[in-house]
């Protein structure tokens, strides 16, 4: 046998690939294979490939190029279906396949494993293909990651993600309920629903099935939150327009739904807005903040921010800086705008200099910094006696470390082993970033 039976994967890019590379692992495990970590002496690596800027790009095939140095390479994901031939030239992948075949590649590693020839190049018309079956049995960690949807109807100006991902597919609700009871039997309190345009479940519905914008994936929440074992739930990235009042009311009543959202934002000028083609303003998208906030008492949002999008002045980074000083996220994700080639923003008047981006970049961070001390504090003051509740992701020690209902990170003085359970905490003090504090005894729920 010219392979031995050890894969490794390497991910990159968001949590639809890395849902998408734990349940290859799964699979493949249960074929008998060695799953080892990335970095360890494989005879067979898989790369999951980003293709979102043209750094992604550029990353994705130095990982290509370094596995291939010491194992046989499969290359998959979303630089895979753009580029697959490009990748299927550099020496040492032998086989290429895009997002919508992943399900094929245990069948390959084995044809490899074996000795079997394989056809190097496995990508197809991701426009036509179907919702892949990849489903999980097995958490592998207490947060375990729920692909709902793939795909992508929007047409924003600087994404590519379309091309790479297709049209909007949403998965079967049944089958999302099977795997949401057969994590939490497994050892998993913890799902979130993630896809590439969450909100977007179900809008490839028919007849009776169809539902208005986001109530498909309300009702979709609403049926998880009585699943037998789940604890907490929460959502991959939303758009601001998903926040209707009827969709907000379903979140409200939810018994289990963690009271923080995080939303692809992308600019706080409405004229930017405009020129990345997204589909709300940014007094919208302050609007459908207000509205969770009352109803959902306490709920903490975080989002996504480019600065720096060709033909941004000034006045429009003003704008953004006032919108997050106005919003008050909890966490902000900043990127520089990063041309990528294929999309209309790449050939837009106006690219705005490195160096201010930079500047705009540090500003906006700076402004966030200090919102966070601030909510942080609060937050410290308003939980020195009242408990928040944290799941413990892991522990060193004494000390655990997890996340809050509002997805505040805090560290936990204990000399109790308490992974993976959820405990009630009275919090002590924040260094800005995460927040400390000491169990809190007869809370527990």
């Amino acid at each position: 046998m010219p392979f031995q039976k050890t894969v490794s994967i390497i991910t990159l890019g968001c949590r639809v690939n890395q849902y998408e590379s734990d349940g290859l692992a799964e699979t493949l495990t249960a074929m008998g294979f060695s799953i080892v970590r990335p970095g360890e002496k494989a005879d067979i690596t898989i790369v999951n490939t980003c293709t979102v800027t043209g750094e992604s790009d550029r990353k994705s095939r130095q990982m290509i190029r370094r596995a291939a140095a010491e194992s046989a390479v499969i290359v998959t994901g979303c630089y895979g279906q753009v580029a697959g031939a490009e990748a299927a030239q550099i020496p040492g992948v032998a086989y290429v396949c895009g997002n919508g075949e992943k399900s094929r590649i245990p069948q390959v590693v084995l044809a490899l494993a074996e000795g079997r020839p394989v056809e190097k190049m496995g990508v197809t018309d991701i426009m036509t293909a179907a919702y892949d079956p990849m489903r999980r049995h097995v958490p592998r960690r207490f947060r375990s990651f729920i692909k709902i949807e793939d795909g992508c109807g929007n047409r924003c100006a600087y994404c590519i993600i379309p091309a790479a991902r297709g049209k909007v597919r949403s998965r079967d609700r049944e089958e999302i309920l099977e795997e949401a009871a057969a994590l939490a039997a497994a050892g998993s309190p913890e799902v979130i629903l993630t896809g590439i345009e969450t909100a977007s479940y179900g809008m490839d519905f028919h007849g009776e099935k169809r539902e208005r914008y986001g109530m498909a994936l309300a009702s979709l929440l609403q049926a998880v939150d009585r699943v037998p074992g789940i604890r907490r739930i929460s959502m991959g990235s939303l758009e601001p327009t998903v926040m209707s009042a009827p969709f907000v009311e379903a979140l409200a009543g939810m018994e289990h739904l963690l009271p923080h959202f995080h939303l692809s934002i992308q600019s706080g000028s409405s004229s930017v807005l405009r020129r990345m083609r997204r589909r709300y303003t940014a007094e919208a998208a302050l609007e459908a903040i207000a509205r969770v906030r009352s109803a959902i008492p306490g709920a903490t949002f975080s989002a996504d921010i480019i600065v720096g999008f060709p033909g941004e002045t000034e006045e429009e980074a003003a704008e953004t800086m006032a919108f997050a000083k106005e919003a008050r996220f909890l966490h902000l994700h900043i990127f520089p705008y990063s041309k990528r080639a294929g999309t209309e923003a790449a050939a837009m008047p106006g690219q705005v200099p490195e160096n201010v981006k930079k500047a705009r970049l540090k500003a906006l961070e700076d402004l966030q910094a200090g919102l966070r001390l601030d909510m942080l504090e609060t937050y410290v003051d308003d939980h020195r006696e009242t408990p928040v509740y944290v799941l413990v992701e892991q522990q060193k020690d004494t000390v655990a470390n997890g996340h809050s209902e509002h997805y505040v990170e805090i560290d936990i003085e204990t000399d109790t082993d308490l992974n993976g359970q959820i405990v009630p905490v009275v919090l002590t003090g924040t260094d800005g970033k995460i927040c400390f504090g000491k169990v809190r005894d007869g809370c527990m729920r």
